[in-house]
C-alpha cells in the first residue's frame, strides 16, 4: 500500500465521535453479517450469498492527461515541467508535480514554485480525438463500457477473465494498456475490483504509486501501474484510504467527516449505521457499507445528451463595438454544434446563448423553436434573433457559447405535404457536411465567418479557439 493513504492522521483517533465508535460493538452490516464484513454463507467472490463470482470492473484513468498529450505532440516538452490551463493548472506534468505543482493550483502559484513550468493554453480537439481513441480500443476489448470522462472510463471485465484468479484480470488490463500507449503514445494506470467506487481507489492508489516512483528517479516518469483487488479482500484494502474519497463525499461533507474524526474508511466501515445516518443522513448509511467493502456499484447505462453546446472564450475580452466579429463567431458555433447534431441522427428544439462579459457577469437567453429543426439555416437565424435580445452591455466580452437543448431522435417518418425549402436546406446541409468530412471542416463554411481568420489560427480540423473548460 503506498504512503499516499497515511496522509489522513491518525491524530484525530481520539476525536470524541472516533474514540466513542469504541465504547459500541462492531455492528453488522447486514443482520447476520460476521466482522470480515461478508453476509454469513456468502463467499469471497459471492459477496450476495448467490452463486457464481460478479464480474470485475476495470476503472482507466489517463496520467496528467492534456500535459501528456501536449508531451506526446512535442518532443521538446518531453522530460520538462508542463502545466496546461488559463488562469488555474487545469492539467501538469509528473515532472511539473516534483516542484510541488499541483492541479486546480493558480498559475501564479505555479510559477513561483517551478520557475522553468511551461505554461500551455490547451486545445480540446486534440484532447477529444485522444480520449475517443482510447475509447474506441476499450470497446474493441469489451463491449460495455462507461465513457465518464475523456480520460476517465469503466469497463466491464470480460467473463472468460477468471475473476477469481489473482493474475489474469492484470494481465488482461496490462495488455489493454500496452495497446493504448502503443496506438494513443499514453500512460493511463488502472484498478480492477468488483465495484465502480473500488475500483476507482484502486486507480488512485496505482496512480500515486506512479507519482512516487517518479519523484525517485530523473527524466522520464516510470510506466503506470494496474492495481487489483482480490475478491473478498475489499474492506482490508479500504481502511487507510481517506474518507474524502466516498462518493457523493464532497467538499462540505469532507471537511465534516474529518471534524468528526472519521479521516479513514476504516473509521467510517466501524461507526453505527444510525450515527451516519443521523449525522449526514441516508448517504451516511450507504457509506457504512462501501466503506467496508460491500459495493454493488457497477457500469452505469449510457443515456442520449439532452443538450450539445459549443463554447469559445478571448483573451483578452473581445470589444467588438460593431458586433461584426461576436455574431461571425456565433455563425461558427452554431455551425460546428449543428454539424455534430446532424452526425448523432439528431434535432434541437432550443437554443440557449451564453455571454459572459468582461467585469465576470454573465448573462443567459433561450429561446423554443417553432418546431424541432436541425438545419444551419434555422438554427442560425435563432441564434441571431437571441443574441440581439441578449448583448444588452456596451462591455467588452470574455466568452461566448450556443447550447442547442431539448434534443430527439430525428423522426424517420415522411411527412405528407413536405416543405421545399427545407428539402433544399437539408439536401444543402447534407452536401456540406460530405465535404467536410473529406476535406477538413473550414473547406465550407458560412461567408461571415471569414473574418475570423484574421485573429483566430486554422488548424486542420478549424479555427484554433479557446475554450472556457478543456475537459469538454
Amino acid at each position: 500500500m503506498y504512503t499516499f493513504v497515511h496522509r489522513c492522521a491518525r491524530k484525530h483517533a481520539n476525536h470524541p465521535v472516533a474514540s466513542a465508535m469504541q465504547d459500541y460493538p462492531k455492528m453488522p452490516i447486514y443482520p447476520n453479517e460476521p466482522a470480515n464484513g461478508l453476509p454469513t454463507g456468502a463467499s469471497p467472490a459471492s459477496p450476495t450469498g448467490i452463486e457464481g463470482p460478479r464480474p470485475l470492473i476495470l476503472h482507466l484513468d489517463v496520467d496528467a492527461f492534456f500535459a501528456a498529450v501536449e508531451q506526446r505532440d512535442d518532443r521538446r516538452l518531453r522530460g520538462r515541467p508542463v502545466a496546461v490551463g488559463t488562469g488555474v493548472v487545469a492539467s501538469c506534468s509528473y515532472e511539473a508535480r516534483r516542484y510541488g505543482v499541483r492541479t486546480a493550483m493558480p498559475l501564479r502559484e505555479a510559477r513561483k514554485l517551478c520557475p522553468a513550468l511551461r505554461v500551455l493554453t490547451g486545445d480540446y480537439h486534440r484532447y477529444e480525438l485522444a480520449g475517443r481513441r482510447i475509447a474506441g480500443i476499450c470497446l474493441d476489448a469489451t463491449p460495455r463500457v462507461e465513457v465518464a470522462a475523456l480520460d476517465d472510463l469503466y469497463l466491464m471485465v470480460p467473463r472468460t477473465v477468471d475473476p477469481l484468479s489473482p493474475s489474469a484480470p492484470v494481465e488482461w488490463a496490462e495488455r489493454l494498456r500496452m495497446r493504448i500507449r502503443d496506438e494513443v503514445g499514453l500512460e493511463v494506470s488502472a484498478g480492477i475490483a468488483r465495484g465502480r467506487f473500488i475500483a476507482g481507489v484502486a486507480t488512485q492508489d496505482a496512480k500515486e504509486g506512479r507519482r512516487l516512483q517518479a519523484g525517485h528517479c530523473n527524466g522520464t516518469p516510470p510506466p503506470s501501474l494496474v492495481r487489483l483487488v482480490m475478491p473478498g479482500h475489499e474492506r482490508e484494502f479500504l481502511e487507510p484510504f481517506c474518507s474524502s474519497l466516498l462518493p457523493g463525499a464532497g467538499a462540505l461533507n469532507a471537511r465534516r467527516l474529518h471534524d468528526y474524526g472519521l479521516v479513514t474508511l476504516g473509521l467510517v466501515a466501524g461507526a453505527p449505521k444510525h450515527l451516519l445516518e443521523g449525522l449526514f443522513g441516508a448517504i451516511g448509511r450507504d457509506w457504512t457499507s462501501q466503506a467496508a467493502g460491500i459495493d454493488n456499484t457497477t457500469l452505469r447505462e449510457s443515456r442520449q445528451p439532452r443538450s450539445l453546446s459549443r463554447s469559445a472564450s478571448f483573451d483578452p475580452p473581445l470589444a467588438d463595438r460593431k458586433g461584426g466579429q461576436l455574431r461571425a463567431m456565433l455563425d461558427y458555433l452554431v455551425t460546428r454544434a449543428a454539424l455534430e447534431l446532424r452526425s448523432q441522427g439528431r434535432v434541437a428544439a432550443g437554443l440557449r446563448i451564453h455571454i459572459r462579459y468582461g467585469d465576470f457577469t454573465s448573462v443567459d437567453g433561450h429561446s423554443r423553436l417553432d418546431s424541432a429543426a436541425d438545419d444551419d439555416t434555422t438554427l442560425r437565424a435563432a441564434a441571431h434573433d437571441r443574441l440581439t435580445r441578449v448583448l444588452t452591455r456596451r462591455l467588452p466580452v470574455r466568452s461566448m457559447g450556443v447550447e442547442f437543448t431539448a434534443m430527439a431522435a430525428r423522426s424517420m417518418q415522411k411527412n405528407l405535404f413536405e416543405d421545399p425549402e427545407l428539402l433544399r436546406r437539408q439536401r444543402l446541409d447534407s452536401c456540406a457536411d460530405a465535404i467536410r468530412a473529406r476535406f477538413g471542416f473550414l473547406a465550407i463554411r458560412p461567408g461571415a465567418t471569414l473574418v475570423l481568420d484574421e485573429q483566430f489560427p486554422a488548424g486542420p480540423d478549424g479555427l484554433s479557439l479557446r475554450t472556457p473548460c478543456l475537459s469538454r
